[in-house]
């Protein structure tokens, strides 16, 4: 007795032949694709230069610079501070720096969308943005005033392709390298003589000169030179093993970050 196969299976089979031809003769694509198949991808969306951030870069800018020579015409002459001039121009130097560092950050991350802390406290613009709002409630002093006096500077003649400032902007950024170093000496001296919150501000700048020291060229250079200078004196003129091996370690930290930098 002779079997008849099954008009179902004959059925399936027969479908399942014609969509293994439709589908090798059209390829899957996102046209032939359903929509509701189709995978999604997120996409950062381009935002357009935004012209009230750039306003806000630009005027912070030329606060600090406007201000800026009003407090040292004060200061260079030691003129007295006549209706609190110089002490409201000092700040409101200071304020512009912080509008400026506040807008390129707006800039580059978005105030929602900051990197992590670790990530943030390395940028050299967050450094000084934190470091002007103490600067802002403290002691005046032109060492505090002169980076943002020049970084302002350089970045204004940067955007407005300033030849006569531009060409001489690896001397002005080796100005504001000594500049820290004389800070640190003059808040170290302040803080011998007990004289108001010296010693918190000298801690805090501390922290973020060395952060400098690692991941800024121009600091970097200025503090390996002058680890140089002192190295020819601390192996001749001392004899303590433990001195001389802590000198070392330090001298291989710094060449060891400084080309992991590079």
């Amino acid at each position: 007795m002779s079997t008849v196969p099954n008009g179902n299976n004959q059925m399936v089979e027969q479908e399942a032949a014609k969509s293994d031809a439709a589908s090798k003769a059209t390829p899957i694509t996102n046209t032939t694709v359903a929509p509701e198949h189709k995978k999604k991808k997120l996409v950062r969306k381009q935002v357009g230069s935004n012209q009230l951030k750039y306003k806000a870069w630009a005027a912070g800018h030329i606060s600090t610079i406007v201000f800026g020579v009003i407090t040292f015409f004060f200061q260079i002459f030691l003129l007295p501070n006549k209706w609190y001039i110089n002490s409201i121009c000092y700040r409101l130097s200071l304020l512009g720096s912080m509008v400026a560092l506040t807008a390129t950050f707006s800039h580059k991350f978005g105030i929602k969308n900051l990197p992590p802390f670790p990530t943030l406290i390395a940028q050299q613009n967050f450094q000084y943005l934190i470091l002007a709002i103490i600067w802002c409630f403290t002691f005046k002093s032109i060492f505090k005033i002169i980076p943002y006096f020049l970084i302002s500077t350089l970045q204004l003649s940067a955007h407005k392709n300033i030849e006569a400032v531009s060409k001489h902007s690896a001397q002005l950024a080796s100005l504001i390298a000594y500049d820290e170093l004389l800070l640190i000496v003059y808040l170290l001296l302040r803080t011998l003589f007990f004289r108001n919150t010296s010693g918190y501000q000298l801690s805090a700048f501390l922290f973020f000169y060395w952060l400098r020291i690692l991941y800024n060229k121009e600091t970097g250079n200025l503090f390996r030179s002058i680890v140089t200078r002192v190295d020819g004196k601390v192996t001749s003129s001392t004899e303590n093993e433990k001195v001389l091996h802590y000198w070392s370690k330090i001298k291989k930290f710094v060449d060891a970050k400084q080309y992991d930098k590079i």
